[in-house]
């Protein structure tokens, strides 16, 4: 019993410190007035206020369409890296590990760089008369920039789940008569689709959560919930902490929503 004190207080500790009392503090400021008094005019200003309304629905499109991009991109990127030799997948491995913590105000500036207003693919379609309508600035070129770093962490998480998946399966479902279809959805999905529910998952908090890259690459002139909270925070809008608070409780509750979808999805498929 001592041991696992031992073990277990520490542990305890930290997740008290640093995990459920910011937590309690954050959901109970969001109930508050800038006064101190309290009140539901935070979570009444989200729900009426167009501009942070479109920062909930930008901080959604540009998260799940890239979780979505990501993740196809990510699975053929994994497959492909399973059939290589070992010397390959030990080097590709390694620069899609340095490639998924490439993020922040590096990858802003270097997309600044490529594919500003006065960047290299700016120059260059410029010179040969191509006109290109899609800006890095927008929330388009926000979803490409999360990309970056999206498809390479995917990549490193479906790796060792495909690499998991054992040649010989086939041949037995072949001596056994089974069609491939039916070796697909009886052998290969079961195994598979849970991972791929749960890194998606973590691709969308990871996208919905950013925060740097989104305020280096268009600052406040595309809000977002992670650039909002740190407005309301700093004061660059108007310093408001329990707005703030109320807004990073709507992000959680957004988070625990789609983890709970998805541990259905997965229960329900390992219970097919």
């Amino acid at each position: 019993m001592s041991n696992r004190l031992k073990i277990f207080l520490p542990f305890g500790i930290l997740v008290v410190l640093v995990l459920l009392i910011p937590v309690c503090v954050m959901f109970a400021a969001g109930f508050q007035s800038v006064s101190g008094n309290f009140s539901l005019i935070n979570y009444q200003q989200i729900l009426t206020n167009s501009y942070y309304r479109e920062a909930i629905t930008n901080s959604l499109q540009i998260s799940l369409v890239t979780s979505l991009f990501s993740i196809l991109v990510a699975l053929f990127g994994a497959w492909s890296l399973t059939r290589l030799t070992t010397g390959a997948k030990n080097i590709l491995l390694t620069v899609f590990n340095m490639s998924s913590s490439f993020a922040g105000v590096p990858l802003a500036f270097s997309l600044i760089i490529l594919f500003g207003n006065a960047g290299v693919w700016k120059a260059i379609s410029t010179a040969i008369g191509w006109h290109v309508g899609a800006s890095i600035y927008s929330i388009t070129g926000m979803t490409f920039a999360y990309t970056f770093f999206e498809i390479p962490l995917g990549i490193m998480f479906l790796f060792p789940v495909l690499s998991s998946l054992n040649h010989e399966w086939l041949e037995v479902s072949n001596v056994l008569g089974a069609s491939k279809f039916f070796f697909l959805q009886k052998v290969i999905l079961p195994v598979v689709l849970p991972n791929i529910v749960q890194v998606f998952i973590l691709l969308f908090a990871n996208a919905m959560g950013t925060y740097e890259t989104a305020y280096a690459l268009v600052g406040d002139n595309l809000v977002s919930i992670p650039t909002l909270i740190g407005s309301l925070i700093n004061g660059e809008i108007v310093a408001n902490v329990p707005l703030a608070c109320a807004f990073a409780t709507v992000f959680a509750v957004v988070m625990a929503l789609i983890v709970w979808v998805g541990n259905r999805l997965t229960r329900n498929q390992k219970e097919g």
